[in-house]
């Protein structure tokens, strides 16, 4: 199936859209809701949150069990709130906005295009990586862009070594539903992604060049709650100033403890 607008527009996982790699998955009608009545916005907020309580249950011992050993469900709505309270914040940004936007669509015409010619020249000796189009839909974005905005943020302005650590850490922990395909092109693509985020924002402070990362990583993932490192890394430095004290509260309720 070729890229449309329901993949652009999914708030759910299962996208079946090969048109796009995945790269254009979900994160437009994310971004989009910052332009939405703040009503709008607060209704989705409320259903999120309606989610979740039923999701924890209401019978006391349920919700202790529960609450001591979280739920896909929960860190799923929990990270819709997020998403909903990150599109208000963005709402008196429309410069943020637009370098999102920005970042989102050279990760398509730009990252994604790479690498599937990448791959393309890599097919002879590597037949997993034949059809592109099929394995990168799922963590593969949202994980390149966490493990990105990790690097990044430890080791600031060495732009250049960003990438370096950031296949260091892409070893350490193999990220959700990887497996020979996507560690083949995983260097090709660090570098075609940090390239686009050098090339639109590598003269802004630090803090803009992660919160434009972190946004771009958190509306592209197609499930947080099978994603762990997401809300870490992603989630957990918007706790001020972006969040609302509910969602905190939530998001740390829905995370499983090591």
């Amino acid at each position: 199936m070729a890229h449309n607008q329901a993949c652009a527009n999914a708030r759910n996982p299962g996208c079946s859209c090969s048109g796009c790699g995945g790269s254009l998955h979900g994160w437009p009608g994310h971004l989009d809701l910052a332009n939405e009545y703040p009503e709008e916005r607060a209704r989705r907020y409320e259903q999120a949150y309606r989610e979740w309580c039923r999701e924890v249950g209401t019978e006391e011992r349920e919700r202790r069990r529960r609450l001591a050993s979280p739920t896909e469900g929960m860190l799923h709505s929990a990270t819709t709130m997020a998403r909903i309270d990150i599109a208000g914040h963005l709402a008196a940004r429309p410069a943020t906005v637009a370098r999102i936007r920005e970042l989102g669509l050279r990760l398509n015409t730009h990252a994604f295009v790479h690498v599937r010619v990448e791959a393309r020249r890599r097919s002879v000796t590597r037949p997993e990586t034949a059809d592109i189009s099929r394995v990168l839909p799922g963590h593969f974005w949202c994980s390149l862009l966490t493990v990105l905005v990790e690097a990044a943020d430890r080791w600031g302005r060495a732009i250049d070594k960003v990438p370096v650590y950031a296949r260091e850490l892409v070893e350490e922990r193999t990220p959700p539903g990887w497996g020979a395909a996507q560690e083949a092109i995983a260097d090709t693509a660090l570098e075609a992604v940090w390239r686009c985020v050098v090339e639109l924002l590598g003269l802004r402070p630090p803090e803009e060049l992660l919160l434009v990362m972190r946004v771009l990583a958190l509306f592209v993932c197609p499930d947080p709650g099978r994603h762990p490192e997401l809300p870490r890394v992603c989630l957990s430095p918007l706790q001020r100033g972006v969040l609302q004290e509910t969602t905190t509260m939530l998001l740390r309720q829905s995370l499983v403890r090591p």
